[in-house]
């Protein structure tokens, strides 16, 4: 920690992100999304309002975080920079649809991306897919006969 003339902290600002989120940072402001309101790029201005999508740049992986109420909860972590960029981006776009500006604005995430369409068996099969986590045996092909619990 440095100090300043006054003897408090010295507080850093201005851009101390690695180079390609930086870029991020301003490919979300030319898209319109506020700083500190939708998304957070740490090491960039901006802060947080406590409801924001972040990334980070954690040793050589890229974080991706929801915040909500000030509580983080890491949504990716990967070490391939334009899958962390294009994850971030659509999250962001999604967030900033929420609160009625940006290019998803009026529309419905779970309708365009089919969530309102299946039934609660086939959402619960996708959930686990795209987490790519293991499914329940209850969840298996060879139980597709046996819907709901198992019959024993």
């Amino acid at each position: 920690m440095t100090v300043n003339d006054t003897g408090g902290p010295q507080v850093e600002v201005g851009r101390h992100a690695p180079p390609e989120l930086a870029e991020l940072f301003d490919e979300c402001v030319t898209l319109g999304y506020w700083p500190g309101e939708e998304f957070n790029v740490r090491g960039m201005p901006g802060g947080s309002s406590g409801d924001v999508i972040g990334i980070r740049l954690d040793g050589n992986s890229y974080v991706i975080w929801s915040e909500d109420n000030g509580r983080p909860h890491e949504l990716l972590r990967t070490d391939d920079f334009d899958r962390a960029r294009a994850y971030f981006l659509t999250e962001v776009g999604w967030h900033a649809g929420s609160r009625g500006h940006g290019p998803y604005a009026g529309r419905s995430r779970a309708d365009e991306e089919g969530w309102t369409s299946m039934t609660p068996r086939e959402r619960t099969i996708r959930f686990y897919e795209e987490l790519g986590l293991p499914l329940p045996p209850a969840l298996s092909e060879a139980s597709e006969d046996r819907p709901g619990h198992a019959d024993d």
